[in-house]
């Protein structure tokens, strides 16, 4: 990997649930240059639990040991929280002076949210100009967490002796990493992880909608592991190599277990376009760009395409960017797991 000191380099920090995942970006003369990332696993199972770190040593030492690999030194670092301990909302208020909006959207929010309102960090960003009953409105994205999920992220980053410029959620990173994909009509980016999937949908490269569900390939492996009699790294190991969404020959247990789950799955993502399509009007969804390590699973954009009667392709968030690196056959078996990295790199190399 290339060590690069200058303050034009950049690092998406992408704390995962099953991995710690690195992307090393700079700015260059005809683009964004990807010149390194890295990966390593988590430990054991209990280290990220729904979203929050539960053991700060193992997994400050991690990001130590990545950097390290990686060389990643220099530049600004940005890093994401989980989505699914993040609440989002999409809300219309009133064209009213900016000086004003941050108080009414602070006293707007706590509608939204189950906790005291000192105990929570709030950020917000103006999507869209929107016309209501011959009134002007701004659609605002709300997206609110609790100080203290924050200062278990910046305590171990501190521990790493990491210092973000910036600490994103992973579900805007993924999006921004796919944004030359979604930029026509109706997408949906579904970022299917270890832990969680996120469902988002755009309109004409606007977010209109998101949903955190609890399904993912996490749950393959333990039902693999409970069928099977294996530990969870076996079980996550034939998974990887036998899985088959829809089988091309005869079906096996490993097969019938993963598409008992992606069943499951392709259910709550139709609720989901459901519900967008009822509250916006909108009649279809044009296509869905996939993403995620659990993207990867043999034939599950020929299987949700067939479920959902719309495209499917995998999301491509290497598009536009140069790629400076020797080991590219490692880094495009990889591409799905560092979407989200390349997302929050990406945040402070392009406009």
């Amino acid at each position: 990997m290339i060590a690069l000191g200058s303050p034009k380099s950049i690092v998406g920090l992408d704390i995962g649930t099953s991995a710690i995942k690195l992307v090393h970006l700079k700015r260059g003369s005809a683009g964004p240059q990807l010149v390194g990332f890295g990966m390593a696993p988590l430990p054991h199972e209990g280290v990220i639990v729904d979203g929050a770190i539960v053991d700060s040593d193992s997994i400050s030492g991690i990001i130590k040991q990545v950097m390290a690999t990686t060389q990643a030194k220099g530049g600004s670092i940005v890093t994401a929280l989980s989505g699914q301990n993040v609440i989002v909302r999409f809300i219309r208020m009133p064209e009213i002076p900016d000086a004003e909006l941050k108080e009414t959207i602070t006293y707007e929010a706590e509608q939204y949210v189950p906790y005291p309102i000192d105990d929570v960090a709030i950020s917000f960003e103006k999507l869209a100009r929107v016309e209501s009953e011959d009134v002007g409105q701004f659609l605002i994205l709300l997206v609110v967490a609790q100080k203290e999920l924050i200062a278990n992220y910046m305590g171990t980053l501190r521990m790493a002796g990491v210092s973000p410029s910036v600490l994103d959620v992973d579900i805007f990173a993924s999006l921004n990493a796919l944004h030359a994909s979604s930029q026509d009509g109706v997408s949906a980016v579904v970022d299917i992880g270890a832990g969680t999937t996120n469902i988002s949908i755009l309109k004409d490269g606007v977010l209109q909608f998101t949903r955190n569900i609890p399904i993912a390939g996490n749950n393959i492996t333990t039902v693999i592991q409970s069928v099977l009699k294996l530990d969870f790294e076996q079980a996550e190991n034939i998974k990887k190599e036998e899985g088959i969404v829809v089988a091309e020959e005869e079906e096996n247990e490993v097969s019938e277990v993963v598409r008992t789950i992606t069943e499951e799955l392709a259910s709550e993502i139709r609720r989901s376009f459901d519900y967008y399509k009822a509250q916006y009007r909108e009649g279809l969804i044009n296509k869905i760009l996939l993403t995620g390590g659990t993207a990867k699973l043999k034939n599950l954009d020929v299987f949700l395409a067939n479920e959902l009667g719309v495209e499917v392709e995998l999301g491509d968030p290497l598009m536009g960017l140069q790629i400076d690196i020797p080991n590219q056959e490692q880094l495009f078996e990889h591409i799905q797991e560092l979407t989200v990295g390349l997302g929050l790199a990406l945040r402070e190399v392009v406009d």
